[in-house]
Order: structure tokens, then sequence, then C-alpha cells
């Protein structure tokens, strides 16, 4: 399933300019290119995200 940059943003409760940013500085997954102006976002990639980003947390709080 693939999802566009507004449906990332929302799951994110960001804009989809904080998702593209998040992109810019490396913090989040590129999407995948299908066509001339239309990247998506794989799930598998937004779940490996937010795996990352739990593992991350939890060594902070230890």
């Amino acid at each position: 399933m693939y999802f566009t940059d507004i449906e990332v943003g929302n799951y994110y409760s960001v804009s989809r300019f904080t998702i593209w940013r998040w992109v810019r500085e490396g913090k989040f997954p590129h999407p995948l290119k299908l066509s001339s102006g239309s990247s998506r976002w794989h799930r598998s990639d937004l779940e490996q995200h937010d795996e990352k980003v739990r593992r991350q947390n939890e060594l902070v709080e230890v």
C-alpha cells in the first residue's frame, strides 16, 4: 500500500510541508517516485521508520 504526502502528514499529525522538510533533513525516508510529479511512501518504509524512532527513544529513556 502506498501513501501520499497528505496521508503521511495526517498519520503523523503534521503538514505535508513538514514531511518534505523531514525528508530534506534526512529525518524521514525518501518516497518512491512513481512518475513525474507522483511520489508515494510504501507502508513498510513507514513502519521501519516508526520502529527506528521507537528504538532511539528507548535508548534516550534509559
